[in-house]
């Protein structure tokens, strides 16, 4: 299925809202030979500590993933269960290298991802978004555009483009449907032409003293961690 998809002239385009968002801009990071547009609503730039499990170990009423007013005097403060630790001596700790790798916003990574397909990205965003700051949104195509990329931002900043359709509120989200916002900029998207993908199908990022290389091998992306020092 994934040769069929990869070598066979069908574009791969990754669509997401919020944390799914982010996710397909990491999957362009990991595999750019791979992925060929990218159209996200709202996604974070930098790895989400709060979803990550371990930063309760920080300050749990800060960086709790939910929280539930249980009761009068029950409040519920929730984490995913992770491996991932604030301990530096364990070998699960989410030292800065396991952050950068997660981290869209890297412009020596992003460099990196330019020499390969110079694909669209597509975001909506509001400057209003509590859970994904705006601010960093704006750098990260900024700095896509100066790489190159073919870059459209969708500054949301007022109710006047709050049209019930497509944008639904200012918040975290929109309020946006998936389904509208794929009929609204696939079509545009399948009418480019399909980049040449005859390229190395490997990429390396160093994170202080590691160094993450992602290649494909036997219809696979495969990961392999070194020490850099």
């Amino acid at each position: 299925m994934w040769k069929k998809i990869w070598g066979g002239g069908i574009p791969v385009i990754l669509i997401g809202s919020s944390h799914g968002g982010y996710l397909a801009n990491l999957c362009a990071k990991i595999s750019p030979w791979v992925v060929d547009a990218i159209i996200d609503n709202s996604s974070y730039t930098l790895a989400p500590l709060s979803y990550l499990g371990f930063a309760k170990e920080i300050d749990y009423t800060k960086n709790c993933e939910f929280y539930i007013n249980y009761s009068e005097n029950i409040d519920l403060f929730l984490f995913t269960k992770s491996f991932w630790t604030s301990n530096q001596y364990s070998p699960c700790y989410f030292s800065n290298a396991r952050k950068n790798i997660r981290d869209i916003l890297n412009y020596e990574h992003l460099k990196l991802q330019s020499s390969y397909k110079k694909i669209p990205y597509i975001s909506y965003h509001s400057i209003y978004d509590t859970i994904a700051p705006f601010k960093d949104k704006k750098e990260l195509y900024r700095f896509l555009s100066e790489l190159g990329f073919n870059t459209c931002l969708y500054e949301i900043n007022c109710e006047k483009q709050i049209d019930g359709r497509l944008i639904k509120n200012l918040n975290h989200g929109l309020g946006m449907s998936i389904k509208t916002l794929v009929k609204k900029h696939l079509p545009q998207i399948l009418q480019e032409p399909l980049k040449d993908k005859t390229c190395k199908k490997e990429i390396s990022y160093k994170c202080d003293d590691l160094i993450y290389t992602f290649k494909e091998e036997n219809e696979q992306i495969v990961l392999s961690i070194v020490n850099s020092n």
